[in-house]
């Protein structure tokens, strides 16, 4: 081999261990900030267990080990229970994705029909009906059959249709009725 030869070898194997030992000095700091970062983690979770120890015991909880065990030992027995609980959530939640446009809709026709509805005065009619119903359950409680007072003659009957108010109820009526038939 040539001398020129021998120092291009050299040459590129300086090179070549110039490039594992950048390498390796890359590393070695890698670890180095891992190991710091372990260290300042350590002392982060250090000061939480004591915090955490401190707010227990000012709010006089005590920490039974056994029961934690426990605990632990019927979380791990019910794990498919709470799997199918998560499931059946997920569901839930899916049926209410689906759902709610359907309700949503179902809600502005009900407002919409019971809009209608008040625009027709059904709403008055119905509280009418009620207060009419109140009225006559009331006078039926006071006005008892009675056979001095309701053994009328015909003319006596005829007599009490010539009053106003019979009269106005007896019209009304009529033209009520004429108009559901119509």
């Amino acid at each position: 081999m040539t001398t020129l030869s021998i120092e291009a070898q050299i040459s590129e194997l300086n090179r070549k261990m110039d490039l594992v030992l950048e390498g390796v000095e890359l590393q070695k700091r890698s670890r180095d900030e891992i190991d710091d970062l372990a260290k300042d983690l350590n002392i982060v979770a250090k000061d939480a267990f004591q915090q955490t120890v401190v707010m227990l015991d000012k709010a006089q909880v005590e920490f039974d080990s056994d029961a934690l065990s426990s605990l632990f030992i019927k979380i791990l027995q019910n794990v498919d229970t709470f799997h199918e609980m998560l499931q059946l959530l997920e569901s839930a939640r899916d049926f209410m994705k689906d759902a709610s446009p359907i309700l949503h809709q179902v809600g502005l026709d009900a407002v919409t029909k019971m809009n209608e509805l008040d625009r027709k005065g059904y709403f008055i009619f119905a509280a009418d009906i009620f207060k009419l119903m109140d009225r006559f359950i009331l006078a039926t409680s006071k006005v008892k059959m009675d056979d001095k007072l309701d053994n009328k003659s015909l003319f006596a009957i005829l007599k009490e249709l010539n009053s106003p108010e019979v009269r106005k109820s007896l019209s009304y009526s009529l033209r009520l009725l004429k108009e559901i038939n119509n």
